[in-house]
């Protein structure tokens, strides 16, 4: 009876974790015993695997087949925003959490985040304080910026801990490696771009939420552990990867902003990915990853139809103040910095 009462309490969460090739990797299996271990009362958990070319899930299914919180959904393609829709089609959760195959919890994450939902009706997406795994006093995230030039930012990525972002307090976009929604949210502003394939979906999605005059948040007193940087660096999947970010970068500028910003930002984004590339292939002589500049502009040309009609949808009806607070919280980056970081991209 006191269990019953005590996760009563608590709403429910749908906890979604995307994995590919974790095994290989050796992330996926200590993170899941994290997630299944946490000590939030009322949870479910689906890994959602990426078309793993490893044993992830069958080692999963020998290991915790057996705990029927755990539900492990196929992706046939390695496409993490169709992933996530996926997991999103299967949560039946008040909240939803979104994790990647790389983070360990730490007591009271998701009772901290919750209550933040609570309290702040508005709020749509909230992400907590990201510290680095390998050591704790370091910061991985404290929330997610870009320049207008679609550059991301992550804020105080890097840092020493020493206060500076204990301060509950509005963010641009929330990090995809931990961050959480309301379930209702999405029937609001949509699900994640199914054609962006990975790369810069939670930045459009962050966006659409703020077009509707809803928040995003940073709550500093939910920490969770991250092991930034371990991930499959193949020079093919590498190449792949750069891709997507490239085409979604442009993709989300034109989908979200308004005329006079995509006018300013569109066509010098432009000429930096020209510049960029040519750079990449004649000094750098990284060819594979020089001509993903190039046909990322094509693959918007060939789906510019598509992208205005997604524009329509979204700009036809947007909450002004909502966008006044999105345009206040991009970076002001100087475009030379701006170029830097095109060149100095890996």
């Amino acid at each position: 009876m006191r269990k019953s009462l005590w996760v009563g309490k608590w709403p429910k969460v749908s906890i979604i974790i995307s994995n590919y090739n974790g095994l290989q990797l050796n992330l996926v299996i200590d993170s899941l015993t994290s997630v299944l271990n946490c000590d939030y009362p009322n949870y479910e958990v689906f890994l959602v695997d990426n078309a793993s070319m490893d044993r992830s899930v069958q080692i999963i299914k020998r290991k915790f087949g057996k705990n029927r919180r755990l539900k492990i959904i196929r992706n046939p393609i390695n496409m993490y925003s169709q992933g996530l829709n996926l997991g999103l089609e299967n949560a039946t959760g008040e909240y939803i959490a979104f994790f990647n195959n790389d983070i360990e919890f730490k007591s009271g994450y998701l009772q901290k985040i919750i209550n933040l939902f609570q309290k702040e009706p508005k709020a749509a997406l909230i992400q907590g304080k990201l510290l680095y795994f390998y050591d704790h006093k370091m910061i991985d995230s404290a929330g997610e910026t870009m320049d207008i030039y679609g550059n991301p930012i992550t804020i105080g990525a890097g840092e020493k801990d020493l206060g500076q972002y204990d301060r509950q307090t509005k963010i641009l976009s929330a990090s995809g490696s931990a961050s959480a929604i309301r379930r209702s949210v999405v029937n609001i502003v949509g699900d994640f771009d199914p054609d962006f394939g990975i790369g810069y979906e939670d930045m459009d999605f962050a966006l659409r939420i703020r077009l509707k005059g809803l928040k995003v948040l940073y709550q500093p007193d939910a920490v969770i552990y991250h092991k930034r940087g371990k991930t499959d660096l193949s020079n093919i999947v590498r190449v792949k990867v750069r891709w997507h970010f490239n085409k979604n970068r442009l993709a989300t500028m034109i989908k979200n902003y308004p005329v006079f910003l995509l006018l300013k930002a569109l066509p010098i984004t432009i000429l930096l990915y020209i510049a960029a590339g040519l750079w990449e292939i004649l000094i750098k002589r990284k060819f594979s990853l020089g001509f993903t500049r190039f046909t990322a502009i094509i693959w918007i040309l060939r789906n510019l139809p598509s992208l205005l009609r997604k524009r329509f949808t979204i700009r036809g009806d947007i909450n002004q103040k909502g966008e006044e607070s999105m345009l206040n919280l991009l970076s002001n980056t100087p475009l030379f910095k701006s170029f830097l970081s095109f060149v100095r991209a890996k």
